[in-house]
């Protein structure tokens, strides 16, 4: 699609047709939507969030921490892009500003699996191993949204449960399937309250 052709469209349409793109695995389509979307200036959390995650799947980290960092200035209650971005921050070696940005979630209701989430983060990144597995299972078992967050965070127990007691990296397994994060992500939108 020409840029005079995306220039008409508006961020719910960009979004929709980004999240289309993305479902039949045409990474390039979805790409471009979400920069259009996120280069104008009414660009949405929801679509800087998308960029992010996307991003993030085709490891270009740095551009995806920038477009993380934009979701969470353009929307700062929405806790799945604060998420997003302190699990980058961790998995990129960043583990103090992943602490910062993860702090806000602490405020979320008990029964908010982003709360437990984050809050088994920074357990972990203290070191803090049983207080982590604990936090990360309890937000499996609330998040009924988000299936492949669950798988990420199991990953993490699973990788805490192999450390010896003294020892724990601060940095949480790579996810192996990137495919959909896009649509993982955006389901996980509902999550921000």
């Amino acid at each position: 699609m020409s840029n005079t052709a995306l220039s008409v469209l508006d961020q719910t349409e960009l979004l929709q047709l980004a999240l289309e793109a993305d479902s039949k695995n045409d990474s390039g389509s979805a790409l471009a939507y979400l920069k259009e979307a996120a280069s104008r200036p009414d660009a949405s959390a929801p679509a800087l969030l998308l960029l992010g995650a996307h991003y993030a799947s085709l490891q270009l980290n740095d551009r995806a921490i920038n477009a993380l960092e934009a979701a969470v200035a353009a929307d700062p209650q929405m806790a799945i892009a604060r998420f997003q971005l302190g699990l980058l921050h961790l998995t990129t070696g960043n583990a103090a500003r992943a602490i910062e940005v993860l702090q806000p979630l602490e405020g979320l209701d008990e029964n908010n699996a982003l709360r437990h989430f984050s809050q088994g983060l920074r357990h972990m990144v203290k070191d803090e191993l049983a207080a982590a597995s604990e936090h990360l299972q309890r937000g499996i078992a609330l998040n009924k949204e988000n299936p492949a967050l669950n798988n990420d965070m199991q990953r993490i127990i699973d990788e805490i449960a192999k450390a010896p007691i003294e020892q724990c990296t601060a940095e949480p397994p790579p996810t192996t399937d990137s495919q959909h994060v896009m649509l993982s992500v955006y389901t996980g939108l509902s999550s921000r309250h």
